[in-house]
């Protein structure tokens, strides 16, 4: 099965069905299940990395905010979520949005612009105990199933 290796605390909350997109400078055509392996690296710290909107959010789910991302497991497959969309300017608090105008079917933004894509994340999946130590890889990637 393919695997996506994303930052903490970006892969927890998408694992917990509280981020409901992954947004990437890449499209992809890939609809279906993957893993989601959390890297080695965090993003930061979740106060620090939030949208007011996205605080609140996170607030609304769960009792307390994490201030720390140190307790979520890191180089670890943490569980499964589909892909079903791959789409520019979401409607998603976790979208980040592009600057462009869409004509006809196409989007067109000026030369530096970087385009960011939101994928559309559905029915997720987090493991009660994650697979450890497992080494990531940029793109899509695969994890074969016997490996648990």
């Amino acid at each position: 099965m393919k695997a996506l290796s994303i930052k903490q605390p970006w892969a927890s909350l998408i694992a917990n069905g509280i981020k409901d997109i992954e947004n990437r400078t890449w499209k992809t055509s890939f609809r279906g299940r993957i893993y989601i392996h959390s890297s080695l690296k965090k993003a930061g710290n979740l106060p620090n990395i939030l949208t007011e909107e996205q605080a609140w959010y996170i607030t609304s789910k769960v009792k307390e905010m994490p201030q720390k991302v140190d307790y979520m497991p890191f180089g670890a497959i943490i569980g499964e979520v589909d892909i079903i969309d791959c789409v520019i300017n979401h409607e998603s608090i976790w979208a980040e949005k592009t600057n462009g105008v869409i004509v006809g079917n196409e989007f067109h933004t000026n030369r530096d612009t970087k385009i960011i894509y939101n994928w559309v994340l559905a029915n997720p999946v987090s493991y009660k105990e994650p697979i450890l130590n497992v080494k990531g890889k940029l793109s899509l990637w695969d994890f074969p199933k016997n490996n648990f």
